[in-house]
């Protein structure tokens, strides 16, 4: 290879090189790539990103996965719900659903045409041209339905966008019930570890003194390890909940979090709605009615358009005018306008199968709005009976067994300080006055399950 061949190549093959199509990255690649980018220092995941936060909802940008010292529950719902990527993804589907609605109302482009033009008569100066623009009109309605089945789909996009929001709130709100009633069913626990060790330590005294056996005294540290950790595995369970909270968040797990939400155990608790409030309130806010609503609008919009085209309209109006040396020099001058209209007469095909289809979709999607209704009116029944049965519970265990726990506290604690009853005996009551705490908390934990549930059917927070 000459000199001069070898200075071509070297100049040729950067060029060549700058031109060539960049590499693609393969999903996998993609993922991790964007997984690296999003995570925080202190492994904060917030996949969401800056830029697809909702006007509103933009954090600045220094603040990713710092927590704050408290946190309140409306304020964990705002955060979730913005560092939410499936929420994001959903919110750009609505999006651009709604662009697709806008794209479907539009009427069809005139038409500009001209006849055929002859080389022969231009050169001898009689040229004989037609041009003329053509309409084609869009039958009466025809559009209309054309948006509303467009709308159908931005409804369900919006629904898909609103079905995530009710599900991040209702978890954010039952995790902050999950934390506060571990905090309590930790407490009472510890209580009762608290009990049973001292039970052993009393059981331990007596063996050595000969008064117990060593099955005794074995049966006794066993159900002080069994208490121990039975505590240990609540205080475990706090620590995941907690941390599934704040990655929820986009805050580091190991942020250091004061949770704000309701005592589990006051009572009684806030008054619940009627059943017809919470109805309503559920039909206000659920998507599935919003789109059953939607799809009977398009129904109806495509029904008018299905009977239009039982009548005879214009397949086409055009207006033009012809050029010729009459036209345009003669006596004729300005006389070469020219009209012509086309109309289609429904003989052979007078759209019976498209209205009696319509309206058949328009029955259709009014049945099934009646069904949603009737649907979203029975979970909402169920889920109310469920807490106002729960409530009950823990009402009546409340009236019951707290009077009964406290006496036999109260007897525990003078028994041992007169110190003229047997110790284990007096240990044992106290420690069934702390198993009466711990049945509490499960009939709590039972009623505030229900109220979750009953959020979730109602879309958001109780009215």
């Amino acid at each position: 290879m000459g000199p001069v061949k070898m200075l071509l190549l070297a100049v040729l093959l950067p060029t060549l090189a700058g031109c060539s199509m960049p590499l693609q990255r393969t999903g996998s690649e993609r993922a991790i790539a964007l997984y690296h980018e999003r995570v925080g220092p202190r492994g904060a995941l917030s996949l969401r990103g800056e830029d697809s936060a909702r006007p509103g909802r933009r954090r600045a940008a220094g603040n990713r996965g710092r927590a704050p010292r408290t946190l309140t529950v409306d304020q964990a719902i705002a955060l979730a719900q913005e560092n939410s990527a499936q929420l994001a993804a959903l919110e750009a589907g609505a999006v651009t659903a709604e662009a697709a609605t806008l794209a479907a109302d539009k009427h069809n482009n005139p038409e500009l045409r001209i006849s055929q033009l002859r080389l022969d008569q231009i050169l001898t100066g009689e040229p004989q041209i037609r041009a003329a623009l053509r309409v084609s009109p869009d039958r009466p309605g025809e559009i209309d339905a054309d948006v509303a089945e467009a709308r159908v789909e931005h409804a369900e996009a919006l629904a898909e966008a609103r079905e995530e929001e009710i599900a991040i709130e209702a978890d954010v709100r039952w995790l902050f019930d999950d934390v506060a009633l571990l905090d309590a069913e930790i407490a009472a626990a510890e209580a009762v570890a608290a009990a049973r060790r001292s039970l052993a330590a009393q059981m331990k005294k007596r063996l050595d003194a000969a008064e117990a056996t060593s099955l005794d005294e074995t049966m006794a540290e066993l159900s002080a390890v069994e208490a121990e950790a039975n505590s240990a595995s609540l205080r475990a369970r706090r620590s995941e909940v907690l941390g599934d909270l704040l990655d929820r968040l986009g805050f580091a797990p190991d942020s250091s979090v004061e949770v704000i939400g309701e005592p589990p155990l006051a009572w009684p608790p806030a008054a619940i709605a009627s059943e017809g409030a919470l109805v309503e309130a559920s039909l206000r806010r659920r998507p599935e009615v919003e789109i059953a609503a939607a799809r009977i609008n398009a129904a109806d919009a495509r029904a008018f358009a299905e009977r239009g085209k039982r009548w005879p309209w214009f397949s086409f109006f055009e207006l033009g005018y012809e050029l010729t040396p009459d036209t345009m020099t003669g006596v004729t001058t300005g006389l070469g306008w020219t009209f012509q209209a086309g109309v289609e007469l429904p003989i052979f095909d007078t759209n019976r199968a498209g209205v009696a289809a319509s309206d058949a979709a328009k029955t259709s999607a009014e049945r099934a709005l009646a069904a949603e209704v009737e649907r979203v009116a029975r979970e909402v029944r169920m889920r109310l009976r469920e807490v106002q049965s729960a409530a009950a519970l823990v009402t009546e265990y409340r009236s019951r067994a707290l009077p009964a726990a406290a006496r036999a506290g109260n007897a525990a604690s003078r028994a041992l300080e007169g110190r003229n009853v047997d110790v284990l005996e007096a240990l044992s009551v106290d420690e069934r006055r702390v198993l009466v705490e711990v049945r509490l908390l499960e009939l709590l934990r039972r009623y505030r399950t229900a109220v979750d549930e009953l959020r979730r059917a109602v879309g958001g927070r109780l009215p």
